[in-house]
């Protein structure tokens, strides 16, 4: 598995709007595709809220998607729903690692 250099950015906070916190996005190839993370850290003793996802493409590929998403800042909780978009193959091959059933009609 080869991992590349974590995208990171600090956010400021806005208040009452928006905390500080950090986010980092990252990529690590393996076999026929890539692995997606990203982190949001808010405080140092905090846990990080962490979203990972297996996108069956080329490196390259999953470059400019983490690029993407890295400069649109998607967060945990939509990361899954954001790459489903580009790659809906991503969704069922996350419920088939999960042990989860696919179909389709």
């Amino acid at each position: 598995m080869k991992q590349n250099v974590p995208l990171v950015r600090n956010f400021s906070a806005l208040e009452p709007y928006q905390e500080a916190y950090t986010l980092a996005c990252s990529l690590e190839t393996e076999g026929q595709g890539c692995w997606l993370t990203v982190s949001r850290t808010k405080a140092p003793d905090d846990p990080a809220d962490t979203a990972r996802t297996w996108v069956p493409a080329p490196e390259e590929e999953c470059g400019r998607l983490l690029q993407f998403l890295y400069e649109n800042s998607v967060q945990p909780e939509l990361w899954q729903d954001a790459i489903s978009c580009w790659y809906p193959q991503t969704e069922q091959a996350e419920n088939l690692r999960e042990g989860g059933a696919s179909c389709e009609l």
